[in-house]
């Protein structure tokens, strides 16, 4: 158990591994973190330390997270909690929120996930709550830049903030869909209510209204407790946020398509109906109405979606603010390894701006952050050349002459090897560093893009 004088977040968690990524992740963005490993020791350490946010486990062995939650709701009234939950107990992160706590996080979670509720629930202790759309333009300046493609972005933004409009956010990979749909929620009337995160590429069609809507116990084979679904999580005053639309299957944009008409929605072999109070946000990387890869998206549907569409520009668009995108990248990277400031040369910067960026900012952010962690104190134009997608591919050439005398079945075997490492490498920078998006770019599963990216950065090794 570790502590501190006067903690800003309480970590109650009995896993060791759990609590070190919770306490690293915060300690990154520059935030005090007690731990405790049971229950009890949390309430004792919540009683003597008031801190500004606790972050709890719901299954421990003592003392069950609900049990805590209770106690902490007597003890410390105003002490906001975020509860946290494995992915097929949702239901109980419900129940918890009814019960008092201010939001939860389903693992596994992005730690961006993690920071922004723990932002969100310091702030609601510390401040009264501000009018809707207040600071709106302070918060997304402060991730994404400040020049004249943002103030854009943003005019975009304030005219539907404080709307209940569907709306549909259109970008690239990577150029920041997510910070706009979170924006608008966090800044928006529904703030204080959960902003439920659907990622539709990532469920498949069988299960996409079990993960829509929930299930029964007993609606079908594995169904063995109640569920409840994304909407339902949201029903009440929520936002939900619908990632990557353009990936949703048919079936579940029917099931979606019902859903928007009529507010009302039955979980799987339910009967019972949930009536939706919702805000509806979605985010796509390709033109619904006229690109071909998504010519089998309902029409009906995309109009009911896009009430109000904001356009994300892409990053290649926006030269002015990649100084300022890469110095916030190094300040992270500088926090992350707890050492000296880092600082970045004119001719690195040269380079990042004359860049085209195919992954956005998702892309900059993973080439500066392995830029700093080369550089002692300053990052140059040697290291950020050796981190761009190119140094990659160059790496892992196998000279033609060593095939020159190998059998053709060697030579064909090799030319397909090569093949794929391209398709491999320009999808991981076309994702950004993203693996999942690279493995949905190139229509494989997760694992199986992982595996061959581990065989090419392990002959990348052999041969250097």
């Amino acid at each position: 158990m570790t502590m501190h004088t006067r903690p800003s977040v309480l970590v109650i968690d009995d896993d060791p591994d759990m609590r070190w990524a919770l306490r690293t992740i915060l300690a990154d963005v520059g935030l005090a973190v007690a731990e405790a490993d049971a229950g009890t020791a949390g309430l004792e350490i919540a009683a003597r330390t008031n801190p500004a946010a606790v972050l709890l486990d719901l299954r421990m062995p003592d003392l069950s997270g609900v049990e805590v939650l209770a106690r902490l709701r007597c003890q410390c009234r105003s002490v906001p909690v975020i509860v946290i939950t494995g992915y097929g107990s949702i239901s109980g992160a419900v129940d918890a929120i009814r019960a008092g706590a201010f939001d939860y996080l389903t693992k596994p979670f992005e730690n961006a996930d993690v920071v922004s509720a723990v932002r969100r629930a310091m702030a609601q202790q510390g401040a009264a709550p501000g009018r809707p759309g207040e600071n709106l333009r302070e918060a997304v300046t402060g991730l994404m830049g400040h020049g004249p493609a943002i103030q854009n972005l943003i005019a975009q933004m304030e005219v539907v903030i404080n709307t209940d409009y569907s709306v549909l956010i259109c970008g690239e990979t990577g150029a920041g869909k997510e910070i706009v749909a979170k924006a608008l929620h966090r800044h928006g009337p529904r703030a204080a209510r959960p902003c439920v995160v659907f990622d539709c590429g990532a469920i498949v069609e069988a299960l996409v209204e079990s993960e829509f809507f929930g299930h029964e116990r007993g609606a079908y084979t594995g169904a063995n407790e109640r569920r409840r679904g994304r909407f339902e999580l949201a029903a009440e005053h929520g936002t939900i946020f619908l990632d990557e639309i353009g990936n949703l299957c048919a079936v579940g944009q029917q099931a979606l398509l019902r859903a928007l008409e009529e507010r009302v929605i039955y979980r799987v072999g339910g009967t019972a109906p949930i009536h939706l109070d919702i805000r509806v946000l979605a985010a796509t990387n390709v033109n619904l109405v006229e690109d071909e890869d998504a010519s089998a998206f309902r029409p009906d549907l995309f109009y009911r979606l896009s009430e109000y569409a904001i356009v994300v520009p892409a990053l290649r668009t926006r030269p002015e603010d990649i100084e300022f995108l890469a110095r916030r990248f190094l300040d992270q990277t500088q926090r992350a390894l707890d050492g000296a400031i880092i600082e970045i040369t004119p001719d690195a910067l040269d380079l990042l701006r004359e860049y085209p960026w195919p992954g956005n900012v998702r892309q900059l952010r993973n080439v500066v952050r392995r830029a700093g962690l080369m550089a002692s104190c300053k990052v140059t134009a040697a290291e950020v050349k050796a981190c761009m997608p190119q140094s990659t591919r160059t790496a892992v050439q196998v000279p033609c002459s060593a095939m020159a005398d190998a059998p053709l079945r060697n030579r064909v075997q090799h030319r397909v090897r090569e093949v794929e490492r391209d398709a491999i490498l320009n999808a991981l920078a076309q994702a950004g560093g993203n693996k999942a998006a690279a493995a949905r770019q190139l229509s494989i599963d997760y694992k199986t893009f992982r595996t061959k990216l581990k065989t090419i950065e392990r002959h990348a090794t052999a041969n250097p």
